[in-house]
C-alpha cells in the first residue's frame, strides 16, 4: 500500500516542503473549508487537522483559543474526522494528518481510532503526548498495520541516548520542535535552532519536519537543506483569527516561491 505522505515528500517539487496546521472547525467549518482549499491552491501538500481537545499541553495561545473556540462550537472527534475526509476526496493531491492528544484515542480506543483516521483518508498521526514505545499502547503497530506512519515527534532536549533508541523506530518523517516549549510564531530563528537540525540531519535519513515559531518567508528558507519540511500553524491561525484569510494564502505563496 502506498502512503500518500511518502509520495509527496519524494516528489516534492521544491526543496522544502510545507505542512501546515488547521483546528477542525475553527472559526467554523464553511471558513475552515476555505482556508483549507487556500491551502492546496497555494502549493501546500501536506496539512495538519487537529481533533479539538480541552487541554493541548504542546499548543501556545493561539491555538489552543482555536481549540476551545471550536469544542465550544460543538465539535467532535467524530465530526472533525468527517469533514476532513471530505477535504481529503476533494484534494487527493495532499496528504492529511490527523494530530492530537493522546487522550482522545484512548477514549475512542485506540485501535477504533487508527481506524477512523484511515477511513477519513489519513496518511499519518501526530500525537506529542504519547511515546511510539507507550508500554500500554499498540498505536504504534496498528499505525502501520492500516498503513498510516505514526509520526515520531522529538524536540531539542530529546537525550541522544532516547534518540538511538527512538530514530531506527520512526517512518514516513521526523517531526521535531525548533525549541523547548509550547507552540507559537517566533520573530526570530535562533542559531541554535539551526545547529541542532544540522546534527538531526546527519542522524536519520528519514525526511524532518521542523516547527514551532515559523512566521516568515525567510524562516522557511533558513531550514532549506537543514529539513525537509516547515510546519507553519500558529501564524496562519492567528491571520485567520483576525479574519484575514487573503493573507494566509499571500504568506503561503512567499513561501512557496522560495
Amino acid at each position: 500500500m502506498t502512503n500518500k505522505l511518502d509520495t509527496v515528500l519524494q516528489t516534492a517539487p521544491r526543496p522544502i516542503q510545507l505542512m501546515t496546521h488547521v483546528v477542525a472547525g475553527y472559526p467554523d467549518w464553511e471558513t475552515c473549508s476555505a482556508l483549507v482549499q487556500t491551502m492546496a491552491r497555494s502549493g501546500v501538500r501536506l496539512l495538519e487537522v487537529q481533533l479539538p481537545f480541552t487541554d493541548p499541553l504542546a499548543d501556545g495561545p493561539t491555538i489552543t483559543a482555536a481549540n476551545q473556540a471550536a469544542l465550544d462550537a460543538g465539535v467532535r472527534p467524530e465530526d472533525a474526522l468527517k469533514w476532513m475526509g471530505e477535504m481529503a476526496a476533494a484534494l487527493p493531491e495532499v496528504a492529511f494528518l490527523v494530530m492530537t492528544y493522546a487522550n482522545i484515542p484512548y477514549a475512542m480506543g485506540l485501535s477504533r481510532f487508527v481506524d477512523a483516521c484511515c477511513r477519513a483518508g489519513a496518511q499519518g498521526i501526530i500525537l506529542p503526548d504519547l511515546p511510539l514505545d507507550e508500554p500500554e499502547g499498540t498505536y504504534a503497530e496498528e499505525a502501520r498495520r492500516q498503513g498510516l506512519h505514526p509520526i515520531l515527534v522529538i524536540s531539542p532536549d530529546t537525550p541522544a541516548a532516547r534518540l538511538d533508541f527512538l530514530l531506527p523506530q520512526a517512518s514516513g518523517m521526523i517531526y521535531t520542535t525548533l525549541k523547548v516549549g509550547i507552540t507559537g510564531a517566533s520573530k526570530d530563528l535562533a542559531p541554535a535552532s539551526l545547529a541542532y537540525l544540522e546534527t538531526l540531519r546527519r542522524r536519520t535519513q528519514l525526511p524532518v519536519a521542523a516547527g514551532f515559531g515559523i512566521s516568515q518567508p525567510e524562516h522557511v528558507a533558513a531550514l532549506r537543506g537543514r529539513a525537509e519540511v516547515a510546519v507553519v500553524g500558529s501564524h496562519i491561525l492567528g491571520l485567520v483569527t483576525r479574519g484575514d484569510i487573503s493573507a494566509v494564502e499571500d504568506f503561503l505563496r512567499a513561501c512557496t516561491s522560495l
